[in-house]
């Protein structure tokens, strides 16, 4: 007669109930969480475009809307992803 318990089958009761007792992510998470992606996919499209408009501008409409060459610079080479 074994005395030891029978560590494989306590195991697989311990982890059962685990999974039992997580929250399930339900339609409403799934979708709200592929909004916010499409969200932040659509931010960057939007600083991308207006980079790109701001390093075609001319040295006087710069002036006009009050940033110099070096400035526009800067935010041109900023990366849409990170910021």
């Amino acid at each position: 007669m074994s005395v030891a318990p029978d560590f494989r089958r306590d195991n697989r009761v311990h982890r059962t109930e685990q999974f039992r007792d997580t929250p399930r992510l339900d339609r409403h998470d799934m979708w709200a969480a592929l909004g916010r992606v499409w969200d932040k996919v659509a931010l960057w499209q939007q600083k991308r475009a207006s980079r790109r408009v701001l390093r075609d501008l001319t040295d006087t409409e710069l002036l006009d809307i009050g940033i110099s060459r070096a400035d526009a610079g800067k935010e041109v080479g900023k990366s849409f992803f990170w910021d």
